[in-house]
């Protein structure tokens, strides 16, 4: 009997685990004609939060910056709050340290950069809101 309640309580632990979290779906729309447009991923996980982005027609071979920033897609605050690992064919991967619920507190928005040299070009852009 104590063996079934034991794992009776690791299996509801398991389902209330942020690794079975529904992620937001954030899209991410092309700006300043870039034609670069996809979504990002983001699931919970506790106090951080896992960002997944995927992005299609960027450019091959070239690295771009892409940041959390407050603000509104596509008036957002220069200073980034929170650094994302750059875009790679399309793709990255980071976890932050914040909750996604704080990120919902108020406006943020998930910012793609042309490049390193060029990071004054917004290439694509979305709001990060409940859905």
């Amino acid at each position: 009997m104590m063996k079934k309640l034991i794992v009776a309580f690791a299996v509801a632990g398991l389902a209330l685990s942020p690794v079975f979290a529904k992620p937001l779906k954030v899209p991410l729309k092309a700006e300043n004609g870039s034609r670069e447009s996809g979504y990002a991923l983001l699931y919970p996980h506790g106090s951080r939060t896992r960002v997944v982005v995927h992005l299609h027609g960027t450019p091959k071979g070239v690295v771009q910056p892409e940041h959390i920033h407050p603000g509104s897609c596509p008036n957002i605050t220069p200073r980034p709050a929170y650094m994302l690992k750059s875009v790679r064919n399309g793709k990255a991967v980071t976890m932050i340290h914040v909750r996604l619920k704080n990120l919902l507190k108020r406006p943020f928005a998930i910012n793609v950069h042309a490049s390193h040299q060029d990071m004054q070009k917004s290439v694509a852009c979305g709001d990060i809101r409940a859905q």
